[in-house]
């Protein structure tokens, strides 16, 4: 395993030491599974990205990601730090490059430039699978599970579960003050969580200004061994769609931008625009910036 090149990022963040962390591992190729999931497991307070060369034509290189409990199919944060290391050393430049991961392939954007504190990169999720809406009670189970009352939530917005390879429980709240009200009961998360066949559940309040719309938001998945995600992009394209759905974005006003990890005091954004086609969302643009931490190899 020695002379891997092992490196730290911040995700959808300009700053270091804020946002969404991830580890991106390259010269990986010809590792077995088990010494993946070992390294990953030095890491355990982020995901770690394998960057490994392409097997086909169809894509420029493939991504296997590993949390220190398990490897996951896709993870957008890691994506975003991914390819910040490979501008840095040269591996790719500024456009779009194709990446195969476990949900097969997408294109990855990067703009780099004078004018950016940081490279932005973004790429597509297509649109989640949103379940009906909770019935009340139940709602105001999950309220009780965060440590809140049933009158914080918001009236007219319903908690849903939307899945796209994994699934997140989505809650409305009256609005962003609630978000530091929150007192997570993880043993109520994780029972819920088993109930509704939810692996996390993702807290919301919208809100409208001349600047544009904004979300400001905290998640919980204690089921996937984190207590609390300063930054998902997952989430985020979960959250497009629920507004969609909504009537709360359309193609008139198809974009808005998320504020998460403030509690956690590793704030970040996440910049969501939907791609709509036929009057219908096909799927949401997740972009960021990601900044690089560290650097060093493995020994």
């Amino acid at each position: 395993m020695a002379g891997m090149q092992i490196f730290q990022v911040d995700t959808f963040t300009t700053k270091r030491f804020t946002g969404n962390p991830a580890t991106v591992i390259l010269g990986a190729e010809g590792q077995s599974d088990a010494n993946l999931a070992a390294i990953a497991r030095e890491f355990p307070h982020a995901e770690t990205a394998f960057v490994l060369p392409p097997d086909a034509a169809d894509h420029d290189l493939r991504v296997r990601f590993f949390s220190s409990r398990k490897e996951a199919l896709f993870v957008g944060h890691a994506s975003l730090a991914v390819h910040a290391v490979l501008l840095r050393t040269q591996q790719r430049s500024p456009g779009i490059a194709r990446q195969k991961s476990g949900t097969g392939i997408i294109e990855v954007k990067a703009q780099t430039g004078e004018e950016l504190q940081s490279p932005f990169i973004e790429f597509s999720q297509s649109a989640p699978q949103m379940g009906n809406p909770l019935r009340l009670q139940d709602a105001l189970r999950v309220a009780q599970a965060l440590g809140i009352p049933g009158t914080c939530l918001h009236e007219q917005f319903p908690a849903r579960i939307a899945r796209k390879g994994s699934s997140r429980l989505l809650l409305a709240l009256a609005n962003p003050d609630v978000l530091d009200l929150i007192q997570p009961r993880f043993d109520q998360i994780l029972a819920l969580g088993r109930e509704f066949d939810a692996e996390g559940l993702f807290a919301f309040a919208l809100v409208r200004a001349a600047t544009g719309t904004r979300t400001y938001s905290r998640m919980f998945c204690p089921a996937l061994g984190i207590p609390e995600d300063p930054v998902s992009g997952n989430a985020h394209s979960m959250l497009a769609a629920y507004l969609w759905d909504l009537q709360q974005l359309n193609a008139a006003q198809p974009r808005f931008v998320g504020h998460q990890g403030t509690q956690m005091q590793r704030p970040g954004q996440v910049h969501v625009s939907l791609e709509i086609e036929a009057n219908a969302m096909r799927a949401a643009r997740i972009g960021g910036h990601a900044v690089i931490v560290s650097d060093g190899r493995l020994l």
